[in-house]
């Protein structure tokens, strides 16, 4: 039930270049390895999706058989793990490309001037970049964005910044060499109503600038960084939650402590937990309390049992065993003495369970959690919980979703060098169709944060 800290990989910054490729032979072995160890892969082909899936790997197969570098073979594979719709299943590159330099033809510069509004191809430009996006096929590749004059000490005139891969009608996946260590593949929308280029930086040239301002603060008088407690007026309290981050948990639990005796004299509550994302479960244990008028149904998990994951967990348990409690380790101990010798079974990792507190407390009568989109993993777990108090009520907009499957764990993959990320546990809210992956949890009250009366909604239904 609780998360387990996840063995950090160190990647390598060796260069490699536009190396030949294996791709179709690399993508079999992603593909079938995943089939043998990832959990969702049962749940995610199904006989409902089971003709799609097949029809992916026809076409990702063809492709495969076309790219020559190590970078479009990476964005195969990225597209490929796009059918199964989980946030914890992702490649990350474990080398950096080199830079490919094409010098445009005057003839090519000069059309772009005379293409008309909603072309993919076009000069775009970046706060401080400008670039020729042309239509320039290479490998699977469709367009190159192409640095222009003068460029910047870290992009000079004429390298290849992205790539456009083209996969549908008005449908393309981007290769980010700009920002290769956070987000190198992306999907995207190019047509006359949308430009999903704008959402990464790059204006097309000629459009008015757009500014992202940061999210204003709930109310005049409070920053929106880290976390604390306001009371409002005299009978209702705001309690900010930043971060349920381990690191985060003695500043938390601080606040909690100073403003025991404020938090537990008002009628009403606003705890505001946007923004809080993966991270410990003691955040989510310490309100409790606050919360809490009947015994909470807690839904367990379950490791998907094979020798590649049990020898992760091995590894896991080896390097991080003085830095996990010892609850952590006991439990991790258990998991693996079940599974030895097992293949593709689901292990308990502890039972359903029903939480009984002592008497609920009388104040706060009523508690308005704020949630959005940014709400995830650890976030989402408090959220189950709090759901099924009688005092709570949710505001805002749907969390992220991507709590049904966790438990990340790596393994290296070689030429190309990168790692594959993928969960081992499954809740089993799944099997009891109560799953929450891409849907994320409902508000009861939805809210438009970008209108400033928002906080008199909240008042007014709670």
């Amino acid at each position: 039930m609780k998360a387990i800290i996840v063995l950090l990989l160190l990647l390598g910054n060796t260069v490699l270049y536009a190396q030949e490729c294996d791709c179709k032979k690399k993508v079999d072995s992603v593909t079938a390895y995943l089939r043998k160890n990832y959990v969702g892969f049962i749940d995610k082909v199904n006989p409902v999706t089971q003709q799609s899936y097949l029809s992916l790997l026809t076409k990702v197969s063809t492709q495969a058989s076309a790219a020559r570098s190590y970078v479009h073979c990476l964005s195969l594979i990225h597209n490929y793990l796009r059918f199964f719709k989980d946030q914890h299943l992702f490649i990350t590159p474990a080398f950096i490309p080199g830079r490919e330099v094409v010098t445009p033809l005057p003839a090519q510069l000069e059309m772009l001037d005379k293409l008309p509004a909603g072309s993919v191809a076009g000069y775009y430009q970046s706060d401080s970049l400008k670039v020729a996006l042309l239509k320039q096929p290479k490998g699977l590749r469709s367009y190159a964005a192409v640095v222009l004059p003068p460029g910047t000490p870290a992009w000079r005139p004429n390298e290849v910044i992205f790539e456009l891969v083209a996969r549908g009608r008005d449908k393309f996946d981007i290769i980010n060499y700009g920002d290769w260590n956070k987000h190198p593949f992306d999907s995207l929308v190019i047509n006359k109503q949308r430009n999903d280029l704008v959402t990464l930086g790059w204006r097309p040239r000629g459009a008015a600038d757009i500014h992202l301002t940061a999210a204003a603060p709930a109310f005049p008088d409070i920053t929106p960084q880290g976390s604390y407690f306001r009371q409002l007026s005299d009978s209702l309290g705001y309690l900010r939650i930043s971060s349920m981050r381990a690191g985060d948990y003695d500043a938390v639990d601080s606040v909690l402590n100073a403003n025991d005796e404020h938090i537990r004299k008002n009628n009403r509550l606003i705890i505001d937990i946007r923004g809080c994302d993966s991270g410990s479960y003691r955040i989510a244990e310490r309100l409790r309390p606050v919360l809490y008028t009947q015994p909470v149904r807690i839904i367990g998990e379950d490791f998907f049992a094979t020798p590649d994951n049990l020898a992760a967990w091995r590894q896991l348990l080896e390097a991080q065993t003085n830095q996990l409690p010892d609850e952590y380790v006991e439990q991790l101990k258990e998991v693996l003495q079940q599974s030895a010798g097992l293949q593709g079974r689901l292990v308990s990792m502890g039972p359903d369970e029903n939480m009984i507190l002592p008497t609920p407390l009388l104040l706060p009568e009523k508690v308005a959690i704020l949630i959005d989109g940014t709400c995830r993993e650890a976030a989402e777990l408090f959220l189950l919980e709090a759901k099924q108090s009688q005092k709570v009520k949710l505001f805002g907009r749907p969390t992220a979703g991507v709590s049904d499957y966790g438990h990340t764990t790596n393994v290296k993959f070689f030429s190309p060098n990168f790692f594959l990320s993928y969960p081992v546990t499954r809740s089993r809210r799944v099997a009891a169709k109560q799953g929450i992956d891409n849907k994320g949890i409902i508000p009861d009250v939805t809210l438009d944060y970008s209108k400033g009366e928002w906080i008199n909604e909240v008042i007014k239904n709670f």
